[in-house]
């Protein structure tokens, strides 16, 4: 009788020690995570003012009959963090929100920081709920133009940190071609059109207080075109001198209109000084003599 007395009892420690490992609810737990994108795009235009941010919403679905309990978290298996383009070193910082309860899942050191605060996501069997994440970049990064992306593993955990279900998004911001201009020195605006005041005209070139800048995403083009085809005009007479631009290193036709290219893959921002070079004046009548120059910029 004591022998079997004492095999029963061991008998008894080898199926509680089974029912222990088989036993957790969450091992049946059969979760899919379904974006309605697999691509978070962002198109952005620096230059346009607009937010560079984007909501996104994602679909978690309980496949099984048994209750599945997890939180939201995000990986990046090993990559470094932060959005990047081919043959661009720049890394763009990027912030990813369960706006649940606005929690911060943003994998800063390869994966998101477990919050055990943070809402769970709790489901039945056969029931979905909708996750809504903020994606946002950072506005001041100076961004070519070009594709910015990386792969992010959005994932449900048990709270133990065992994934329950995961799923790939890339993560990506398309900064379009773009470019802006303007002047900056001494000039006057005049019911929106910039005045540049050249003084007495005397035959020679003359450095103006006056720059051109412009701002791009990449490659630009600027072109410049002479409403008098490169001669100052007094008023509506048919009094003229000549007269040659430079903007930069760059001599301008003005009688058949120039451009000035740029080619690059980066973003730029290039001051060029205005020089002008006054022909002949001699015999001219004395007077106010003006000319208007269009200047355009395109991004390439």
């Amino acid at each position: 009788m004591r022998l079997r007395h004492s095999l029963l009892s061991g008998l008894g420690a080898v199926v509680a020690g089974v029912v222990l490992v088989a036993g957790p609810a969450q091992a049946d737990c059969t979760l899919s995570i379904q974006p309605a994108l697999d691509q978070w795009l962002i198109q952005h235009d620096p230059f346009a003012g607009d937010s560079l941010q984007r909501q996104f919403d994602v679909a978690v679905v309980n496949l099984g009959d048994t209750p599945c309990v997890g939180r939201i978290g995000v990986d990046l298996r090993g990559e470094a963090f932060g959005l990047t383009k081919p043959g661009d070193d720049a890394q763009i910082a990027y912030a990813l929100i369960d706006e649940r309860g606005g929690n911060d899942v943003t994998p800063r050191t390869g994966q998101s920081s477990r919050r055990l605060n943070a809402q769970p996501i709790s489901l039945a069997g056969g029931d979905r709920t909708l996750v809504r994440f903020t994606f946002a970049a950072d506005t001041e990064a100076g961004m070519g133009q070009g594709v910015y992306s990386q792969t992010a593993y959005i994932s449900v955990a048990d709270d133990n940190g065992l994934p329950l279900a995961e799923h790939p998004v890339s993560l990506a911001i398309n900064v379009i071609p773009a470019a802006v201009m303007g002047l900056k020195g001494e000039f006057q605006r005049v019911n929106g059109v910039a005045r540049i005041d050249l003084g007495e005209l005397t035959p020679g070139p003359k450095t103006l207080g006056t720059s051109l800048f412009v701002l791009s995403t990449g490659g630009y083009r600027v072109s410049v075109q002479s409403f008098n085809q490169g001669r100052l005009r007094q008023g509506a007479t048919e009094w003229y001198v000549n007269y040659g631009l430079s903007v930069g290193a760059s001599t301008i036709n003005l009688a058949t209109g120039g451009d000035i290219e740029v080619v690059s893959n980066r973003p730029r921002a290039d001051d060029y000084a205005l020089t002008v070079n006054i022909g002949d004046v001699s015999g001219r009548r004395a007077g106010q003599y003006t000319d208007v120059l269009t200047l355009t910029v395109a991004a390439l």
